[in-house]
């Protein structure tokens, strides 16, 4: 019995050495076969992550925005970096709260949105966890 328990387990470990050299060859990475086989988690991508408010002040606000919001409304503003809201033809106001970025335009309902950064110059707004709206980042205009 405890022959083939011996058998099983290194039939395993050629199985798995076998699968890393594959995936090493392929492109993959002997890591990504080893945390998948463990289930162990890979991290996010640095430009994949929810941001928190601190990141979001740093990479959006002193920037101009622009993008559309799931609804298909676009928006092109810049946000001051005391968070003053310049649109066209209209002004807000912006503040951190609990990582979320709060847009308030002087209506009764201040909206907030969770802020994934999606690429250098790219953001997602996020509600609920589920995307609302994509933006591109510039330095504002002069």
């Amino acid at each position: 019995m405890q022959r083939s328990l011996v058998f099983a387990s290194s039939q395993r470990l050629a199985t798995l050495a076998i699968a890393a050299i594959l995936a090493a060859t392929v492109g993959g990475g002997v890591s990504s076969v080893f945390a998948a086989e463990t289930g162990a988690a890979q991290a996010q991508p640095e430009s994949e992550r929810v941001l928190s408010g601190d990141e979001i002040q740093q990479r959006v606000w002193g920037h101009r925005v622009h993008g559309a919001m799931a609804n298909g409304q676009s928006y092109d503003e810049t946000y001051a970096t005391d968070g003053k809201i310049q649109g066209d033809g209209y002004t807000g106001q912006a503040r951190i709260v609990d990582d979320r970025m709060c847009f308030d335009y002087g209506s009764d309902s201040v909206e907030c949105y969770g802020v994934r950064a999606a690429g250098d110059d790219r953001i997602e707004w996020l509600q609920q966890g589920e995307i609302a709206g994509e933006g591109v980042i510039e330095a504002p205009a002069q």
